[in-house]
């Protein structure tokens, strides 16, 4: 699993969340908030992984743009992208798969690499 563009994110999610026949029922669009909220959130527990920048980074679109993070860290936002979105789904366990993906998130983030 090589994740370094906005594609490699949005195709790795979608293999945790098993929603890998079109229609999809997760909206690339969806999926591209779920890895701008998880760079938001990163970037509060670990500013120093993103000293370069003024603000935090944003990929808009489905592109073979780079996400610029630390390889160490690519994983945790992979979860993030994921819990965030099976909290939309109404089903039952999803909430909890959804809760394990984020706290995931958070303790790799704050775990030195």
């Amino acid at each position: 699993m090589a994740l370094v563009t906005v594609e490699d994110y949005v195709r790795e999610a979608r293999i945790l969340l098993q929603d890998l026949l079109v229609p999809y029922r997760y909206a690339d669009t969806e999926l591209i908030s779920g890895l701008n909220m998880g760079l938001e959130q990163a970037h509060k527990l670990r500013r120093d992984l993103f000293l370069k920048y003024a603000t935090t980074p944003e990929y808009p679109v489905l592109a073979a743009t780079e996400v610029d993070i630390d390889p160490g860290y690519r994983r945790a936002v992979l979860f993030f992208m994921v819990g965030h979105a099976q909290l939309r789904d109404e089903e039952e366990t999803t909430d909890a798969r959804a809760s394990a993906f984020l706290t995931s998130f958070a303790a790799q983030m704050t775990t030195a690499v």
